[in-house]
């Protein structure tokens, strides 16, 4: 027996030496020493009922585990257990030597860096003394609580049920601990240096180990005001004009980003600052690019006494709705009317050439012409001219201006 006993303790330590040489930056090898008490062992074999004392604990027992972990929240323990068991009947208190070899696989519940509570079934092997080796199955719990990177307190709960009829079944209760091997932590938040883009300064998990003092979402070494929330460079900016409140000449107003944070000069406060106005000495709206508000005059419905006029948009041949509806009445008018004919003459602004305008005027009275033919008027009664930009009827010169010159007017003739 103390030839097995030293083969085992032997195995262990080789086994723990050499898989220390194997691990790599993400620790995931550990091993544990333990203290540890055999629980309940009037639940084994009929045979053996009652043999031993309730409670057991040796002082000079130990447990000794390697763990590696597999995948996600997975891992296998290897563990080997010297302690001894106290006899309860005939030569009460006599103690014998218990030896266990168990294989386990782990579920953590929980991946925190400081505390892992894990779940556990697998399989064993037990000698009592001179008994024969019993085979048993294994299922518990334990926790691992890690005071640093490297190091913690282990404690585990297992039962072991032995398959043998002449086997122990017992509780085996552990507390001792436990180390991580593979890679370091300086700054013991619980990512390893070489993972962590801060090793020196306790940072989040979800920044890859750098702190971010005020919360924002960007570590405080990219952060251009570490101490103060915000998303321009983790800085705020309060008026949400795109420019940070530590560069911003005006952080309570909406500026422009050219003009350090500030607004710019709007001089007739339209609200349309005069580097985008299109009238900067008018006050207009914000809509019309700072330009008064175009309306347009009401179109004439009737053609007795002036001429029918039709506006366009700039540049534009084609009818508008309301020049439409106009058209429409138009249309009635001439069908029950007496005139031998009507001039449709077309007009633009002054924005294009000349030659470019003279042709535009001409397609925009043909485009007339087309619509009242398509309403039922006998395109003989219809005669097109196109004048250009000869005939303004406004010369100001402004945009409100413009838009009356952009027009065909329809004329009837005797």
């Amino acid at each position: 027996m103390k030839r097995l006993v030293f083969i085992l303790t032997v195995s262990l330590v080789l086994c723990l030496t050499a898989n220390l040489n194997a691990q790599d930056i993400y620790s995931p090898w550990t091993v544990s020493l333990s203290t540890n008490a055999i629980n309940n062992p009037v639940l084994s074999a009929p045979n053996n009922l009652g043999r031993y004392k309730t409670w057991n604990w040796e002082a000079a027992g130990f447990k000794g585990a390697i763990s590696r972990h597999i995948t996600g929240k997975l891992s296998a323990e290897g563990s080997i257990t010297l302690t001894g068991i106290k006899q309860n009947y005939k030569d009460i208190g006599q103690k014998f030597t218990l030896i266990g070899v168990d294989g386990l696989l782990k579920y953590n519940v929980s991946n925190s860096f400081t505390v892992n509570p894990y779940i556990t079934l697998g399989a064993g092997i037990t000698w009592v003394d001179t008994l024969d080796s019993t085979i048993s199955a294994n299922a518990g719990i334990g926790l691992n609580v890690w005071l640093t990177h490297n190091f913690g307190i282990t404690g585990q709960s297992i039962y072991k049920h032995a398959l043998d009829d002449y086997g122990i079944s017992y509780f085996q209760h552990s507390i001792g601990l436990i180390f991580k091997f593979g890679g370091s932590d300086n700054d013991n938040d619980g990512i390893v240096n070489k993972e962590d883009n801060c090793p020196n300064v306790f940072g989040l998990v979800s920044l890859n180990g750098c702190p971010d003092s005020d919360n924002d979402g960007i570590t405080d070494k990219d952060d251009n005001c570490p101490e103060s929330p915000g998303t321009l460079n983790g800085c705020p900016d309060q008026d949400n004009d795109g420019v940070a409140d530590i560069y911003d000449n005006c952080p309570d107003r909406i500026g422009d980003k050219n003009n350090k944070g500030c607004p710019l000069p709007d001089n007739d406060g339209d609200g349309v600052p005069n580097k985008y106005d299109k009238c900067p000495k008018v006050k207009g709206i914000i809509n019309n690019a700072g330009c008064p508000e175009v309306k347009k005059e009401p179109q004439i419905a009737t053609i007795i006494n002036k001429p029918v006029l039709i506006y366009f948009e700039l540049s534009k041949a084609e009818i508008t709705t309301d020049g439409k509806k106009t058209l429409d009445k138009v249309a009635e008018y001439i069908k029950n009317s007496n005139f031998s004919s009507y001039e449709i003459s077309g007009h633009t602004d002054n924005t294009s050439s000349s030659v470019t305008n003279l042709k535009l005027s001409l397609k925009r009275a043909n485009t007339v012409r087309a619509y009242l033919v398509n309403k039922g008027i006998d395109i003989k009664l219809l005669k097109t001219k196109g004048f250009g930009e000869e005939f303004p009827i406004d010369k100001t010169n402004t945009e409100a201006g413009k838009q009356k010159n952009r027009r065909v007017e329809i004329i009837p003739l005797q």
